[in-house]
């Protein structure tokens, strides 16, 4: 073969792969509607944003019905703050999430499965996180978030495709922090 050649069979096999590897590969929001997908993705980096910046005024708008457990605003603003000081909390703060997959769930929600990090008393946690994202009032809104299991289960568990939970989260109550003043 000629040098031309095997220049042509070395980008072909490059393609090849290429091609391969984009058909094997899968979008973390995949299992949801493709038109509602980029904007779950906005929400959930907002949801981040907003726990990491201890910002719980604007999170509260993030927050579905039944993860606000119908407490008002000023008052999930107060629970946050009490639920997440830096010298005790009781929840630690979310800091980073990427999402690695989606799963529908019975109630018309999605679980978000990725890797996540998070501080509680200076304490740093890192493992795979599960938020539940609702779709009401026209929009992405979140009942919460937890790591699947304690002690944290590692990232790098998320790397195989046939990755499940081992105890799926319940999302049939309010957010950790209101549940005390919720109605």
């Amino acid at each position: 073969m000629t040098r031309k050649t095997w220049g042509l069979v070395a980008l072909g096999l490059g393609l090849a792969s290429v091609v391969a590897y984009a058909a094997d590969s899968t979008h973390p929001f995949e299992a949801v509607p493709p038109e509602k997908r980029e904007s779950l993705e906005r929400r959930v980096a907002l949801y981040v944003k907003y726990n990491r910046t201890r910002d719980w005024a604007r999170l509260y708008d993030l927050v579905s019905d039944l993860g606000r457990g119908g407490v008002n605003h000023p008052t999930f603003v107060a629970l946050m703050k009490a639920a997440h000081g830096k010298e005790f909390a009781s929840s630690p703060d979310l800091l980073e999430f990427r999402a690695d997959r989606t799963m529908a769930r019975e109630d018309g929600g999605y679980d978000i499965y990725g890797c996540g990090e998070a501080r509680r008393e200076g304490e740093m946690y890192r493992g795979i996180a599960v938020m539940h994202a609702m779709f009401e009032h026209y929009g992405w809104f979140f009942t919460g978030w937890s790591f699947t299991e304690f002690p944290n289960e590692p990232c790098k568990g998320l790397s195989s495709p046939g990755w499940q939970p081992e105890n799926p989260m319940g999302w049939d109550q309010p957010m950790e922090e209101v549940r005390s003043q919720a109605g």
